[in-house]
């Protein structure tokens, strides 16, 4: 049966932000991605880099309804799991644009990027009481620690400094998570409105 392009790319945009925020995946490595690399039954997605670098990041449970939405839609014939209504590859300039137009769409008041999503996730994934930071770089693909802290910037100055000269590391990372997880009960970030907002217009 033949579909129809307005309701193929409502779909196939609706499953990248979600994708973005329930994943943290690159742009670059979301264009990249193979049909052969999402693996819906067994809840895993493949994030290859380069010609041997590759990591699997599970699938949300959040995520899998707009994955198995795409799968109805998407070009049987590509290779590329999305992609445009003729089956060819995306291009990052076009992801940066459609999540831009999404975030005015939610009325959010800062421009929306792909990194800001995967900085969303990668917040949401630290206030997990099962998720660390060593975790969390991992699922992010980072080779340094030091770039996964980046995504810590929004925890206070003061809560840095009560953690700051502890020798122990698993203690002090004990204490940064939890030192985190009060923050984001007691305070609104930004990431936290983004993730609100865009699930809201998910649902629209």
């Amino acid at each position: 049966s033949s579909v129809k392009p307005t309701s193929f790319i409502r779909i196939r945009n609706r499953g990248i932000i979600a994708f973005f925020l329930f994943s943290g995946l690159r742009a670059g490595e979301l264009i990249n991605l193979k049909v052969s690399d999402i693996d819906l039954k067994e809840g895993w997605i493949r994030v290859r880099k380069g010609k041997s670098g590759q990591r699997d990041v599970p699938i949300d449970f959040k995520l899998e309804p707009y994955l198995t939405a795409w799968d109805i839609k998407r070009p049987k014939h590509s290779r590329f799991y999305f992609t445009s209504y003729k089956g060819k590859k995306l291009f990052t300039s076009y992801i940066r644009l459609m999540v831009k137009k999404y975030g005015k769409k939610a009325g959010l008041k800062t421009d929306l990027h792909p990194h800001l999503l995967r900085h969303t996730y990668a917040t949401q994934m630290l206030a997990r009481d099962d998720i660390n930071i060593d975790n969390l770089k991992s699922l992010l693909g980072h080779k340094l620690l030091s770039s996964t802290e980046v995504y810590l910037h929004t925890l206070p100055q003061e809560l840095f400094k009560k953690i700051r000269g502890k020798k122990d590391i698993e203690e002090k990372q004990t204490d940064l998570n939890n030192l985190y997880k009060q923050f984001l009960t007691t305070q609104k970030d930004l990431a936290s409105q983004v993730k609100l907002i865009i699930n809201n217009a998910l649902k629209e």
